[in-house]
């Protein structure tokens, strides 16, 4: 495949994305919370999807609900006694023995299914650049490359791949949400599309690379990040547990390429598994991690591990306002830390 074919391949997908939302916005619907009394009733009680969540600090009334089960998408609170609802929502109420939460319809946001559609477009622009800058064009035959060990880089290159698969999707997550999408299509059309860019990558740009070549460890990381998303999604007993990147060395000072090339920048990366826990905070703001990197001596690669503890950057950002939180959820994949070699 020339270097022509892979130009008009990235001006599909850039046209294909930037349309993909107006698209989704016109054919798909999301889902916003009714709450009805599980018995024969004339009447609805609407929350807002920000506001019906048991951990919001907004839905705290200790007095009303007796306990909660969750099922799917379908959450059901057990009436304790008559209470009323707090003045920040004031609803109509009656007694019931059990209230019952199922998502319903919500509407689309054009305007923020625009803006996730030119996200995309400018995206995939950009990634496609610096490809291109940092290993050629994709002029050369099919071929394999020994991505597990002929690399030298002690599968520091795999990780990289699963924490793209695995930030990629949650990013998809949050935006598709965001634009207006019921859950089931937003992770539908997420790992859809994190699956269709990373596997471009592989074939046919990578692929028909003289420089690279198809790495199937690489495509097997980047889906299992991508299934990792999705298993977190789904599992709230997850929710503390997650994936990060760190710097050895400053990355301005050291002029970090966005693709690494070298062993010095390669190595300059550690790639952490870290906990979440508030310590003496009243939130939890503080990280305990495990991280894995490599250092090449004489060309030869040796395996390095760490220990940290560091911030969770949009916690932390909370402390400055609730909802400062959600804008700084793309910060979520840095981990500032002070650690120790093992």
């Amino acid at each position: 495949m020339d270097y022509d074919i892979s130009v008009k391949i990235a001006n599909f997908l850039i046209c294909f994305l930037a349309a993909s939302g107006g698209i989704f916005a016109l054919t798909c619907s999301g889902s916003a919370h009714l709450l009805s009394a599980n018995s024969a009733s004339d009447f609805y009680y609407a929350f807002s999807e920000s506001a019906f969540t048991l951990k919001n600090d907004n839905f705290h009334y200790p007095r009303f609900f007796a306990g909660s089960v969750e099922s799917g998408f379908e959450t059901r609170l057990s009436l304790f006694q008559k209470a009323p609802l707090s003045s920040l929502y004031p609803l109509p109420y009656k007694e019931r023995n059990l209230i019952i939460f199922r998502p319903e319809q919500k509407r689309i946001n054009y305007k923020r299914a625009s803006i996730i559609g030119m996200v995309n477009a400018g995206a995939i622009f950009f990634g496609f650049k610096q490809a291109v800058a940092s290993w050629g064009k994709s002029d050369s035959g099919f071929h394999f490359k020994d991505d597990w060990k002929g690399d030298n880089l002690a599968q520091t290159d795999e990780l990289s791949h699963f924490i793209w698969g695995y930030k990629m999707t949650q990013f998809f997550f949050w935006a598709y949400d965001w634009v207006g999408l019921s859950p089931k299509t937003s992770q539908a059309l997420s790992i859809s599309q994190s699956v269709l860019l990373l596997t471009l990558v592989e074939y046919p740009i990578d692929a028909h690379n003289s420089k690279q070549g198809f790495g199937v460890s690489d495509l097997i990381f980047d889906y299992m990040g991508i299934g990792m998303a999705y298993i977190k999604a789904h599992n709230s007993w997850l929710e503390d547990f997650d994936f990060k990147i760190s710097w050895k060395k400053n990355i301005f000072q050291a002029n970090q390429p966005m693709f690494a090339q070298t062993y010095e920048e390669f190595d300059n990366f550690i790639y952490w598994f870290t906990y979440r826990t508030k310590l003496f905070m009243p939130r939890k703001i503080f990280c305990f991690g495990v991280g894995y990197s490599a250092t090449h001596h004489a060309g030869k690669p040796e395996r390095e591990f760490f220990g940290g503890i560091g911030l969770s950057l949009p916690d932390f950002v909370s402390l400055f306002g609730k909802k400062l939180k959600e804008r700084a959820k793309f910060l979520e994949i840095f981990y500032p830390n002070l650690c120790i070699k093992l």
